[in-house]
């Protein structure tokens, strides 16, 4: 990524790595849950880079479906054993059953609880946004562990000025929560509304876990400015664990 850029404090804090950003160092083996739309995979595997590059492995997989992946290694069985051969290799491994579609799908929870126990961090899709920018989830969603410790709620910038048919995942479902119509324009204040809501990126969110927001897709001028006008209206409600990302 070309820039992580924290809200933490009074004034934006320029990070080195995603992991610091989200104040990962502070845990040996995380599990954690990243739920949203608009640039999951990318910041699972930004994630799953820096711990290789630091020599950890890691354990990517997905409570529901996530696209396969093109490169490190590929668990499509649930078999311990060889995850355990794989792992000596310090490189990621991607867990889940293979699909037609290029997807993969969830491996059974009993698979979880297995590697909960490896001491690796253990990083989770547990939302699908068929490729749209923002989505609120629906009653069935997010399909989110119990054991997660730390939960990531993504959202792309790029909604922001689109038409809400356009730009969001089950379009009616999210005019609906934001009370507007399918033909509006989403602003910044429809993205801190999605955010901090319980049935929105927090739904299903235990108290125990901690959470942060992501605002993905910062890639040029107006979109940072965005980024820091959203993470504004969080601060103004007492939430300053937001992240803007871009590249």
């Amino acid at each position: 990524m070309n820039m992580i850029r924290s809200y933490r404090s009074s004034r934006p804090i320029e990070n080195e790595s995603l992991k610091s950003a989200l104040s990962l160092d502070g845990f040996s083996a995380p599990i954690i849950s990243i739920v949203g739309a608009g640039g999951k995979t990318t910041i699972i595997r930004q994630l799953a880079r820096e711990y290789e590059a630091e020599g950890q492995p890691a354990i990517v997989t997905t409570t529901t479906h996530m696209w396969q992946p093109d490169d490190g290694f590929y668990l499509s069985s649930p078999d311990l054993e060889l995850l355990y051969r794989m792992l000596k290799h310090k490189r990621p491994v991607w867990a889940g059953y293979p699909e037609p579609d290029g997807k993969m799908s969830a491996f059974p929870t009993a698979f979880l609880e297995a590697v909960r126990m490896l001491a690796v961090p253990v990083i989770i899709e547990a939302d699908g946004a068929k490729g749209q920018p923002l989505k609120v989830p629906g009653a069935h969603e997010p399909a989110l562990w119990g054991k997660t410790m730390v939960l990531l709620g993504v959202a792309g910038l790029d909604a922001v000025g689109g038409r809400i048919r356009e730009v969001c995942h089950r379009p009616e479902e999210a005019a609906a929560f934001l009370g507007k119509d399918m033909d509006d324009r989403l602003e910044c204040e429809d993205i801190a509304a999605v955010g901090l809501s319980d049935m929105g990126m927090k739904k299903s969110m235990d108290p125990f876990m901690k959470f942060h927001i992501i605002l993905n897709k910062a890639d040029n001028a107006e979109r940072i400015r965005m980024g820091e006008r959203v993470a504004g209206l969080f601060a103004e409600k007492g939430f300053y664990n937001v992240v803007l990302t871009a590249g």
